[in-house]
């Protein structure tokens, strides 16, 4: 028989496929677009439901709420009692065994003195009844013993200070982040690069060049071997400043050395370059290399050339390596020849790069030299009022590794209080994080506070509850800084006609070694033609 139609049967409740998938999709949709909109809600949400506590309406919640601070209380307390217990457990055994070490020694003391030859036996006894008293006992003989040792070898290390100090030293070490603070050390580090170098190869920030420059160096390698040395300085990192800006450096960085821009390596991502014509990585480093291989070649020495790279930390000295060693190609020359970094203390020892049959590479650690200047000039510095102020100018140089910045807020006010000096300079930064107009301190016209709190809003850097972390921000303000997103530059000094005067024969030997690397007509050269205009990038 045929199957029989039931009118009274219920429909199925069952839902199709192809509607539960719909429906997971449209879930799934709406959970993600839930996770969106909580990351750009700023107010921290716990993830962990809230506890609804005791309903109001519950008749005994008074006397719930007494047993639980009962409970809590009690609770509390044994806690309290079983760590005395436990604490004073510890403290007599500690006890017992000092007084058992003590014994143990003055025994020692008492055979040592009448010529017993149990001595052993007495040990073996002591170790086996309490092993704890002899540990603390051999651990007082090796404190002693560590402590005679030190207290003779400080007194090694006095004598040798002061047979150093008769010495002529080159330069002084202010402070070396990033690798050992030994000023001897670095003091040995840079004897050896210039005694071992023929030609020193001295980089320079071009944002900065005054700032990472030392007098004592250059007076330093103008002295070694009889002036037998040649010094060229490399304003590294050109892309960085305006070609006028970068212009007026290069006149004035020629009347005491020959200068060389160079561009080292490609830029930070998002920073703000400049587009100098003719200036591109592969140019000035070719150049640089071509002039070296001049010198090496003039010289007719059946060695190889020594150059010698040294500087401040983080100016670029292993990338100025890297840079000429591209100039090579090959395959065994794709990797970097030396590490290099965005952040100061990559290179930690003297390094040797062989380039070829003429000419081999020392890249050196970065030492922050003191930065002097001769009396009579008018080139500005900067003098620092304490120590914090100090370390400041030296994150702002790049000079301290972000895992060593304590408090990075000096160095963000110092950072506002240079770049406050050109409206310009202020008004980038501030597009840089879409700032409005900072409001200033009543109190002392600070505008770091301010300038921070907003950073930390438009970059996210918030705790909990939606609390700005400072530190965070002027980090972040720090980081931008180093890679060039917050554009900042000195400006060149302007000639002094005594100075011009003095300088004469400065001039002439800078004149004669710049025949010797064929310097002469390269950028920046008084005799160059304009400056060429700015695109930025």
């Amino acid at each position: 028989m045929g199957g029989v139609n039931k009118p009274g049967k219920k429909a199925s409740k069952r839902t199709p496929t192809r509607l539960k998938n719909k429906i997971q999709k449209a879930s799934a949709a709406k959970q993600r677009k839930d996770r969106k909109a909580a990351k750009k809600n700023p107010e921290w949400v716990s993830k962990l439901k809230k506890d609804p506590g005791i309903p109001n309406m519950f008749p005994y919640k008074d006397r719930l709420l007494a047993q639980i601070e009962e409970d809590r209380v009690r609770r509390k307390e044994e806690q309290i009692q079983r760590r005395a217990a436990v604490k004073a457990t510890k403290t007599g055994e500690v006890a017992d065994a000092q007084n058992t070490a003590e014994n143990a020694m003055e025994e020692d003391d008492d055979s040592e003195l009448n010529g017993s030859d149990d001595e052993d036996m007495d040990d073996e006894a002591d170790d086996g009844a309490n092993p704890l008293a002899a540990l603390l006992a051999s651990a007082r003989k090796a404190a002693e013993k560590y402590e005679r040792e030190l207290q003779s070898g400080s007194d090694m290390d006095d004598d040798d200070d002061d047979e150093s100090d008769d010495e002529e030293a080159p330069m002084g070490v202010i402070e070396v982040p990033g690798g050992s603070s030994s000023r001897k050390a670095f003091d040995k580090v840079f004897k050896q690069v210039v005694d071992q170098a023929d030609v020193i190869l001295y980089v320079l920030d071009a944002r900065d060049p005054e700032g990472t420059r030392s007098r004592d160096v250059e007076r330093s390698v103008r002295r070694a071997a009889g002036g037998g040395k040649r010094l060229i300085l490399i304003l590294n990192k050109v892309d960085l400043v305006p070609p006028p800006v970068l212009h007026g450096w290069l006149a004035h960085l020629r009347r005491d050395f020959p200068t060389l821009p160079l561009r080292a390596s490609n830029p930070a991502p998002n920073a703000h370059t400049f587009n100098h014509r003719d200036m591109t990585v592969q140019s000035t480093s070719g150049a640089l290399f071509r002039a070296l291989k001049t010198f090496a070649a003039s010289r007719n020495l059946k060695r190889a050339i020594s150059v010698g790279v040294i500087g401040y930390p983080n100016v670029g000295k292993s990338s100025v390596i890297n840079s000429l060693m591209s100039r090579l190609g090959g395959n065994r020359h794709q990797h970097a020849a030396c590490p290099a970094g965005a952040e100061a203390g990559v290179t930690t020892s003297i390094r040797a790069v062989k380039i070829d049959s003429k000419l081999t590479l020392l890249d050196s650690p970065g030492i922050v030299f003191p930065s002097t200047v001769a009396s009579g000039s008018n080139t500005p510095t900067f003098v620092a009022k304490n120590a914090t102020e100090a370390h400041a100018h030296l994150i702002l140089m790049n000079a301290v590794p972000p895992k060593q910045i304590d408090d990075p807020i000096p160095a963000v006010t110092l950072l506002l209080k240079r770049l406050s000096a050109s409206p310009v300079l202020v008004e980038k930064m501030m597009k840089v994080y879409d700032l409005p107009p900072l409001l200033l301190n009543p109190e002392n016209g600070d505008a770091t506070m301010d300038f921070l709190v907003q950073v930390a809003r438009k970059r996210g850097r918030l705790g909990r509850g939606g609390v700005p972390n400072i530190n965070a921000a002027a980090m972040t303000v720090i980081t931008d800084w180093r890679d060039g997103r917050i554009q900042g530059w000195a400006d060149a000094p302007e000639p002094v006609a005594d100075c011009d005067k003095a300088g004469t024969d400065e001039k002439a030997i800078t004149t004669e070694w710049a025949k010797e690397f064929k310097l002469e007509g390269l950028w920046g050269d008084e005799s160059a033609a304009a400056v060429d205009d700015v695109e930025m990038q």
